[in-house]
């Protein structure tokens, strides 16, 4: 089975914040895959920023009585974008760095941590409704029940434990209350692309109430991919370069594949969810809800360096239960959850290391499993509140390999286990009348690591170890003026390193000239620990239509888990192939992240005392320095940028709304350069990927309050473009969309 690999990136300056601003006129985005199954009152609501209430921090807060960065993707946001799934909704919204692959694989990184997209070894943390979401996939999370996305930048582990250094992801559902409302949708547009789902939910009795929803993903036809767009001739990012362990470069072709139709690109999928909530008297309630994600039989091709051959298919399944009791007294909100979820994806090889077809056979299985229990107590005495809460998860990893014939092969990985248990508090002080919050914030964690014994796989020693992690955290703001604040936070945060980085092995391949390439664990690796901190200045006043924010962050992470690649010489395999490269995982000596991330907007519907919206909006994060400084063993350094990572992402666009059934947005996504490896060739080189940009159109138009046509464009000027350097995703393409509200 081939191993596909994730790296990191990283840039050098170049005019490419000239370009952002320039095409800041341009700005939109189109309904999600089912983002039209929201209930007919879930319309925009005329209020500011301020106004909105975040849960990220663990208890509900005004966002504007938050020192952290958060930016919160509206239900409205998700309607209006785009989405064949939800990472095209959260990358459309949010300043975040992506890696995608066409047949529903993706990962996430914040403030200059890499993306990745498998493993529970995460830097940013992915939450559904403050749990662990049971997977670390961001293409499964099902969009028809979301209410809203928080992101929230910055170190979080005082909060959450591991994973959360560069932030977390915190996906809301929908909690409906009152009169029943129901929405339904049917979608048709390019490569025969079917969406049809469905969302319901509210009070069935007085003390009952519930959420269902629904939906269904068919792309019948492979897609087309873009061509020379006026985005890519405008940034001159047809190209990509090539640099070699010797210091030699080399410019590669970034074209290929222009308007072609891309093979192997059919996908389907379906979810659902459901929640039943029960008042069982005037001060507590329970809550349990399920989830289910199905993907049948996914396309996944093969690097387009290899044309229409290698492609490979993957069967995922994906369920979460979650059963809670919440208690409202006069001082004290107590919360206790339990939690489980599954996720397994089967892997079936269609070709053999040659690219040549052989018959389908299940080749891999990989299985994550989580459970867990949280309680908590939101402790408030006036105008203070205290947060104080445990936490236990207990994450396993379990993967196999399988040969043709159906018998088990050597894993890949040993299997392991990550559980911990943690227990927290968080200040939520307001002084000063109000003019000033404090957040201060601990918690303490034990880990334990088990790395276990696992059939077939002899080259490791298993065992057990326990950490304790202490993660002090502090937060800030000040009001200087009416609308204007200054914030500033510093966190300490850590993870720890998977089952690959320490006892991992993979072989590619031999080429034509009998070479392979190696990746091989490290059995000394130490967890990473990283401190961060920022300030900023923020606007918002309910009445201007102006908001503004502007945040500095800096990073300092110690034991950075990266790779580190060689080129032996007369190194040879036990079956007389020629090493050509040996990559294995170091902690880096010392890694530094530093950045600035804008975000602006005015709607000028507030010079018309509302009754409209026009609003004009741009964000975006640059990274002035994403750096891993590895000791080598002959006393040198080596400065690497970090991989997957942005010099310069954002978004920016134009959105309207008559408040009289017609709304219309333009947007515009920007991701800068990056630097990754080129797996495609032996020698492993770093490649750095050109800028792409691309812009979506949605229009709408409602009649008699329940019935709504809607166009989308996705990709508007038809960009060739892509996360994963040989991965493109899809050209431009178009849809129609009838939505019935009752």
């Amino acid at each position: 089975m081939k191993k596909r690999f994730l790296s990191q990136q990283s840039q050098s300056p170049r005019p490419e914040i000239k370009l952002l601003l320039g095409a800041a006129l341009l700005a939109g985005a189109a309904p999600a895959a089912w983002a039209q199954v929201v209930a007919p009152g879930d319309t925009l609501q005329r209020q500011s920023l301020n106004e909105v209430v975040v849960t990220a921090n663990r208890a509900a807060t005004p966002r504007n009585q938050v020192p952290q960065q958060i930016q919160v993707i509206s239900q409205k946001d998700i309607q209006q974008t785009p989405a064949a799934e939800f990472t095209d909704v959260l990358k459309k919204n949010a300043s975040v760095d992506i890696v995608q692959y066409p047949g529903l694989l993706a990962g996430v990184g914040i403030r200059g941590f890499r993306p990745q997209t498998d493993g529970l070894n995460q830097r940013a943390l992915l939450l559904v409704d403050g749990r662990p979401a049971g997977t670390s996939n961001l293409a499964t999370i099902d969009l028809g029940s979301v209410e809203r996305v928080e992101v929230l930048k910055g170190p979080a582990s005082a909060l959450y434990g591991p994973q959360a250094m560069g932030g977390v992801v915190n996906v809301i559902t929908r909690q409906s209350r009152g009169a029943i409302r129901t929405s339904l949708f049917a979608e048709y547009g390019s490569y025969q692309t079917v969406k049809f789902g469905g969302a319901t939910g509210g009070n069935l009795t007085k003390r009952l109430d519930f959420d269902l929803s629904a939906g269904f993903f068919n792309r019948g036809q492979d897609y087309k991919l873009g061509g020379n767009g006026i985005l890519r001739r405008a940034l001159d990012a047809s190209s990509a370069t090539q640099t070699f362990a010797d210091g030699t470069t080399k410019t590669v072709d970034d074209a290929r594949g222009d308007n072609q139709r891309r093979d192997f690109t059919k996908l389907k999928y379906y979810a659902g969810a459901l929640r039943l909530g029960y008042q069982l008297s005037e001060k507590w309630r329970v809550d349990v809800r399920g989830e289910l994600f199905r993907a049948p039989t996914v396309q996944a091709p093969n690097d387009i360096f290899y044309g229409n051959l290698g492609p490979s298919s993957k069967d995922i399944e994906r369920g979460n239960l979650d059963l809670s009791a919440t208690g409202n007294y006069a001082h004290h909100q107590l919360f206790v959850r339990g939690y489980t979820s599954r996720e397994t994806s089967n892997y079936n090889t269609l070709a053999d290391y040659n690219n040549a077809p052989v018959p389908p056979y299940r080749s891999y299985q990989s299985q994550y499993l989580w459970k867990g229990l949280q309680a908590k107590d939101v402790i408030t005495l006036g105008r203070q509140r205290l947060t104080v809460g445990i936490d236990h998860n207990e994450a396993t990893s379990n993967s196999q390999v399988f040969n043709p014939d159906g018998s088990n092969g050597m894993p890949y990985s040993p299997n392991y286990a990550l559980n911990t248990t943690g227990i927290y508090a968080q200040g939520q002080l307001s002084l000063l009348a109000d003019k000033l919050v404090v957040t201060p914030g601990v918690r303490y964690d034990l880990i334990t690591y088990n790395v276990k014994q696992t059939d077939l796989l002899t080259d490791f020693t298993p065992g057990k170890k326990t950490n304790p992690f202490f993660s002090p955290s502090l937060g800030a703001q000040y009001a200087l003026t009416d609308g204007l604040r200054v914030h500033a936070t510093i966190g300490r945060a850590y993870v720890t390193p998977d089952a690959f980085n320490v006892a991992g092995f993979s072989q590619t391949a031999p080429d034509s000239a009998r070479q392979v390439a190696i990746t091989q664990g490290n059995a000394n690796l130490k967890n990473e620990n990283s401190v961060t901190y920022d300030a900023g200045l923020r606007f918002g006043q309910a009445t201007s239509g102006f908001s503004a924010d502007a945040t500095f962050f800096a990073t300092r992470v110690a034991n950075r888990i990266t790779t580190r690649t060689a080129n032996p010489v007369g190194e040879t395999t036990a079956e007389g192939y020629v090493v050509s490269s040996r990559t294995t995982y170091v902690n880096a000596n010392d890694s530094q992240i530093r950045g600035l991330e804008v975000e602006v907007g005015y709607d000028f519907g507030a010079l018309a005392d509302r009754r409209y919206l026009l609003r004009a909006f741009a964000g975006g994060t640059g990274i002035f320095k994403a750096q891993d400084v590895t000791n080598n063993v002959d006393g040198t350094r080596t400065v690497r940028d970090i991989y997957n990572v942005a010099r310069l992402n954002g978004n920016l666009g134009v959105a309207f709304d008559s408040y009289q059934g017609i709304t219309a947005r333009l947007t515009g996504h920007y991701v800068g350069r990056r630097k990754d490896t080129d797996f495609t060739d032996v020698n492993y080189p770093q490649v750095e990927y050109p800028a792409y940009m691309t812009v979506d159109f949605s229009a709408g138009y409602t009649v008699a309050k329940h019935h709504t046509f809607s166009l989308l464009v996705n990709n508007l000027t038809n960009e060739n473009y892509y996360e994963k350097r040989g991965y493109n995703l899809p050209g431009r393409n178009i849809s129609g969309r009838y939505t019935i509200a009752f």
